[in-house]
């Protein structure tokens, strides 16, 4: 309250011109710090949103279907800074190029679960087919291989 009763004084008895710009500086600042908060969450949106793009209407998620549940397309998205890269390890594993173990026929959702977020199609489809030649459960290896992609 004294700070407040103080700071109230001091601009009592500045000249206008000095209260504009103070003004200025304060908003000025308070406008760069905003910027540095919501910057990151931005362009990473615009990311999934060129993936999401790059993606629906585009990319077959089964046989011919072009059109996706944005949900899934979402889901696949999320988190990626480079926005073709999930897209492309998502075609990668749907094309029957990744045996999961007991073939190479996958649930699409299975796919997404992999290739989620990926920055980097070749080394999530490469960790995985490691994991499998290891010998471990599919269901680890894309646990295995998310962790290791982030």
């Amino acid at each position: 309250m004294v700070a407040l009763v103080s700071v109230k004084h001091f601009f009592r008895y500045l000249s206008m011109k000095s209260k504009k710009l103070i003004s200025a500086i304060l908003l000025a600042s308070i406008a760069t710090l905003a910027s540095l908060v919501v910057a990151p969450a931005v362009m990473a949106n615009d990311h999934e949103t060129q993936c999401f793009n790059d993606i629906q209407g585009k990319l077959p998620w089964a046989d011919d279907k072009l059109n996706w549940d944005a949900e899934n397309v979402k889901q696949l998205c999320k988190g990626t800074t480079k926005p073709t890269e999930p897209g492309k390890c998502f075609s990668t594993v749907r094309t029957g190029r990744v045996n999961w173990g007991k073939g190479t026929d996958w649930e699409w959702q299975n796919i997404i679960n992999l290739c989620s977020g990926t920055n980097d199609a070749d080394k999530t489809v490469e960790c995985f087919n490691k994991g499998i030649a290891a010998g471990s459960d599919w269901r680890d290896v894309i646990l295995m291989c998310q962790r290791a992609s982030k």
